[in-house]
């Protein structure tokens, strides 16, 4: 924790307005689907300098919107002060007059598995609770952060473009993040100027988790080369999330115009004739829709290639495979040990982390 604030210390500024609170104001003003007015929001705090610069400015820009305000806090246990961090979460609730629902987590194995179940409470919570939408208080060097990830990783333009502002959880549920118009540093300011009471993360120090690394070693060289780095790369992601969205649209309109949309059937043909980035979305939509895999990169390039030089079969997982007959590529499913013999190998699909 910042041992220059306690928990119940200068839990709220006398300053009403600021520059922060301007900033997002503006926002949604302009993006007023982003949290329309008089909405039920869950935020998510963690206590860190991004959920409280989150939580603080909605507070304070409440009486404007109308919102409905309550808070989410998930306990990992994976540190030894993270009951002392849910105890400062709930006393800095408490003193801003705000309902906090805290739940713990059991033995979870991993990062991953940590975010699949806080997403999994905070959807549980929002249904119980009415809310419509799950507000983080990721920024736009989140957002810079997961693009590196996800180059790493090798991802197309969807990876690439994650961490959008908004995304649907389940049918009535939207997780939103109005801050990616903020940096860390810009959080961290509105921090010092409200004299919000930051808990640190020591986890966040660990440089065994890859996105640490980028944070600690590969951003700060990037802002070397260039100041506006992040605010750079975080406009990349969002313009490919927008063109990500065109493709996928056009892959739809042309999966049903080849008739492909209820069928399990496709023509290489009509695929071959399209342009490579357009029948490559086809190609992933289409599998996606009938068989629920979720074909990575390299799949997706055999397909492509084989469209003109046709295969016997082609695994794609879960007992799905492609094969070849009367001119068309085909969706089955059986025995994939029996088709083994006359597929081309590849390394399995690596499921994307989720957004």
């Amino acid at each position: 924790m910042d041992r220059s604030f306690s928990p119940g210390q200068q839990a709220r500024s006398t300053t009403s307005w600021s520059r922060w609170h301007h900033r997002l104001h503006k926002v949604l003003l302009a993006f007023p689907n982003l949290l329309p007015s008089g909405a039920s929001l869950l935020v998510a705090v963690s206590g860190g300098q991004d959920s409280l610069c989150l939580l603080r400015l909605l507070q304070d820009l409440q009486r404007l919107h109308h919102w409905s305000l309550q808070v989410f806090h998930g306990d990992h246990r994976w540190q030894p002060d993270s009951a002392a961090n849910a105890a400062h979460v709930q006393s800095l609730c408490t003193t801003w007059g705000l309902t906090c629902h805290q739940v713990v987590a059991p033995r979870l194995p991993g990062e991953a598995a940590a975010r699949h179940w806080r997403y999994a409470r905070a959807r549980a919570l929002c249904r119980q609770l009415g809310c419509h939408h799950l507000v983080t208080g990721h920024t736009a060097t989140d957002r810079a952060e997961t693009l590196l990830f996800h180059l790493c990783r090798g991802s197309g333009s969807r990876g690439l473009g994650s961490l959008r502002p908004h995304r649907q959880l389940a049918p009535g549920l939207q997780l939103t993040r109005p801050l990616l118009h903020f940096s860390r540093q810009d959080t961290l300011q509105c921090c010092q100027a409200l004299q919000l009471p930051i808990w640190t993360d020591v986890s966040n120090e660990d440089q065994r988790f890859m996105r640490n690394r980028i944070r600690k070693r590969i951003l700060p060289e990037l802002e070397q080369v260039n100041s506006a780095a992040v605010a750079h790369m975080a406009a990349c992601a969002q313009q490919l999330a927008e063109e990500s969205d065109l493709l996928d649209q056009l892959a739809r309109e042309a999966l049903s115009t080849m008739g492909a949309t209820r069928s399990a059937s496709l023509s290489p043909q009509a695929l071959a004739a399209l342009p490579r980035a357009l029948a490559s979305r086809c190609l992933v939509h289409w599998i996606r829709h009938h068989t629920g895999c979720d074909p990575d990169r390299q799949r997706i390039s055999q397909l492509l290639l084989s469209l003109n030089r046709p295969k016997t079969t082609i695994l794609l997982g879960r007992g799905w495979y492609l094969r070849w007959r009367g001119g068309c590529i085909h969706l089955q499913r059986g025995n994939s040990e029996a088709a083994r013999p006359s597929t081309t190998h590849g390394s399995p699909p690596h499921p994307a982390p989720p957004e």
